[in-house]
């Protein structure tokens, strides 16, 4: 195939150099993404098979296409991914308006859901919700003390739990509990989705939930083993340390029903040891269904739980689990579920393509990055920035910025507005008028930046503040005192 590549003068030198044997056609242009359909007006494109044009460009692709009978398609946004697009480039139909490089990612994370999907066959199901055999591993949601929140809290976690990826939904009873409270609960977790479970060692709590039609009950025990006489067929989650007793209650839930799921226990304390355990539960049991408590590791591990939760999750496959059990009941472990969630599809995959989680077209990587791009010079003549330490004060008013739900809030004694993204709220701003001083213009430009980039990551914002970012921080203002 005779592919045509099409860039600006300031790429010219990195597109040519990752130009993988394709032809170079440099447009008249500095910035490769403003390249138009009218660039390409002097160049006979009929001598090639494809025209790859940069991946921001906003040109008439499809029209050019049509007119002149050559495929004119999107290239990838970094000229360093022309080779990766090279590679595919016979397997994937590029497109008009996706840069190749994201397109060919979508792609592979859709070939990775077909094949993990393709071999979904478990050993029973709860309500649809295939468990153990081949399927994939599937995220057990809790919402810890469940039946303490009143039903627009309870039905907007549920919501939101689904929305991040959760398979079964959790119902955590306290303590103390009502039968009422318990009742209400599983009903409206019923209204909401499928399978819902129940997380509790009260005989009472359980009786109430089965009669109110829970589809799994969690933690039982020998110490309230006599709850197995309110089970009615629901998938049952059996807990013990001891891997012998463990099979042993395993055996004898399972004269009361044939969807009994074993949880040796994750520890946090012992964490080796208790992965040893699902290890030789799995050796005496190769059938039946086992739940890996992640949960019990990420709420007690002062560490970002992405990376955490992507090797508890590699583990749990390794041990051969079927269930990922996790919680987002603190600040630090949200996000978790999601994280399980694509967690869970990744090792699979890897599995079945004997591979390492890597290229998959999925990946948990979101403070750091697979590539580093080569990075230019800085020019004899650039001049070093100093900081101003005045303080003019903008005569049209001031902004106060804020966090709130999953948007920004910036207001202006004149008008609030609100968005998800900074461009979008700076844009509405200068339209309405609201700055009148470059150094303000460029003051809101940050403070909102900021507040988006606070939105995205979950984290803490306060404007003026720096955002917290823990040890990078740290390292930063020790090599800046050195």
């Amino acid at each position: 195939m005779k592919v045509l590549l099409v860039t600006g003068r300031l790429a010219e030198s990195i597109v040519k150099a990752n130009s993988a044997g394709c032809d170079v056609y440099v447009a008249d242009v500095d910035v490769a993404a403003f390249i138009t359909e009218k660039h390409l007006s002097s160049v006979d494109i009929s001598r090639y098979d494809l025209v790859l044009v940069p991946g921001l460009a906003k040109g008439r692709w499809r029209e050019l296409e049509e007119r002149t009978g050559t495929k004119v398609r999107l290239g990838p946004i970094h000229a360093y991914d022309i080779p990766k697009v090279m590679e595919r480039i016979g397997s994937v139909e590029l497109s008009h308006e996706v840069p190749a490089d994201r397109l060919i990612d979508m792609n592979r994370e859709r070939e990775l859901v077909e094949l993990v999907e393709s071999v979904e066959k478990g050993v029973f199901d709860i309500n649809g919700v295939e468990v153990g055999g081949t399927s994939r591993m599937k995220v057990v949601a809790e919402i810890v003390d469940a039946t303490e929140l009143d039903r627009d809290q309870l039905v907007s976690r549920i919501e939101y739990y689904l929305q991040s990826g959760a398979d079964i939904i959790d119902l955590g009873v306290p303590l103390s509990f009502s039968v009422e409270d318990v009742r209400r609960a599983v009903k409206v977790a019923k209204d909401c989705c499928d399978a819902v479970s129940v997380d509790t060692f009260s005989p009472r709590a359980i009786r109430t939930a089965v009669e109110s039609g829970v589809d799994m009950v969690m933690s039982i025990s020998e110490k309230n083993i006599r709850a197995l006489d309110h089970i009615e067929g629901q998938a049952v989650v059996v807990v013990e340390r001891n891997v012998e007793r463990l099979s042993w209650l395993v055996d004898l839930v399972r004269t009361k029903t044939e969807k009994v799921i074993a949880d040796p226990v994750l520890d946090m304390d012992g964490f080796v040891s208790s992965v040893l355990r699902y290890a030789e539960f799995r050796r005496r049991d190769p059938r039946t269904p086992v739940l890996f408590g992640a949960g019990n590791v990420t709420e007690l591990f002062d560490a970002d739980s992405i990376g955490v939760n992507a090797l508890l999750a590699l583990i749990a496959e390794e041990v051969g689990a079927s269930l990922l059990f996790t919680t987002e009941a603190s600040p630090k472990t949200r996000g978790s579920i999601r994280e399980l969630r694509i967690a869970s599809y990744m090792v699979k995959g890897a599995r079945l393509k004997g591979t390492p989680p890597k290229d998959l077209g999925m990946s948990l990587l979101v403070l750091k990055e697979k590539v580093r791009f080569p990075e230019a010079e800085v020019p004899e003549n650039c001049q070093k920035a100093v900081e101003s330490k005045e303080f003019h004060r903008d005569p049209l008013g001031d902004f106060r910025i804020w966090i709130s739900g999953d948007r920004i809030v910036c207001s202006h004694e004149k008008a609030c507005v609100h968005g998800k993204t900074a461009k979008e709220i700076i844009d509405t701003v200068l339209r309405m008028g609201l700055v009148s001083r470059l150094d303000h213009a460029g003051y809101l430009g940050r403070e909102l930046k900021k507040a988006e980039i606070a939105l995205k990551l979950k984290k803490n914002y306060v404007q003026d503040e720096e955002l917290n970012f823990g040890y990078y921080e740290r390292d930063l203002k020790d090599e800046n005192s050195c």
